[in-house]
């Protein structure tokens, strides 16, 4: 196996581990911090989870676990690929805004700082990203052929965005609705990516599945 096939493999597997180790750790973080979804509810999760100092620093490990995976798929996989220039930079407008979800939110309350600022600033920005991802992926495979599972994931991104932003972020089982379905959805792309043969080296859509 030659060392950019071999890249670009590391970048296949980032661009699914990276949702799904962030859902997963996430929930992980919900139920050992307990006490915090009790005192803020799960409208805050999952920023919430990374405040109190030493104790969020899981959390921020984790939100820059996401943007590097993001940007490791987007680079080494989904551009070498030539599907979309719209979804590769989508997603590293996706990993931008991640990387600006490390700084810690504000507590439910408080006084507005700089960091929550930057926070708030980063869900917009990793929200239209995801947005520009899912359409120009769509746009550009028609969801067809060995992208037809992206069809149900990207319905699953605009459903739950809807419903976060129908119930003003302010609901804690619309927020958890909210992240799950505008994250897990992700971790298909790069199967599909596998699926259609264009994990090794950039081809045609034609010769790639899409029909």
């Amino acid at each position: 196996m030659s060392h950019t096939s071999s890249a670009r493999r590391v970048a296949l597997w980032a661009g699914a581990a990276g949702p799904a180790g962030f859902v997963v750790a996430a929930l992980a973080l919900a139920i050992a911090r307990h006490g915090v979804i009790e005192r803020q509810g799960w409208v805050s999760w999952p920023s919430s989870m990374a405040l109190d100092g030493v104790a969020g620093v899981p959390m921020i490990a984790i939100f820059l676990w996401l943007g590097v995976c993001y940007w490791a798929f987007a680079l080494g996989a989904l551009r070498p690929a030539g599907i979309s220039s719209i979804a590769v930079g989508g997603y590293l407008v996706t990993a931008s805004g991640d990387l600006l979800l490390a700084f810690p939110t504000d507590a439910p309350g408080s006084a507005t700082t700089w960091h929550g600022a930057v926070h708030l600033a980063g869900v917009v920005i990793a929200t239209i990203g995801t947005v520009a991802v899912a359409g120009g992926l769509l746009h550009a495979t028609g969801g067809r052929g060995a992208w037809r599972p992206l069809r149900p994931a990207v319905a699953v991104v605009a459903v739950s965005t809807a419903i976060g932003i129908a119930a003003g972020f302010e609901e804690g089982w619309a927020k958890v609705v909210y992240v799950v379905g505008i994250t897990l959805p992700a971790a298909v792309v790069p199967w599909c990516l596998s699926r259609a043969g264009l994990g090794g080296r950039s081809r045609s859509l034609s010769s790639a599945g899409v029909t």
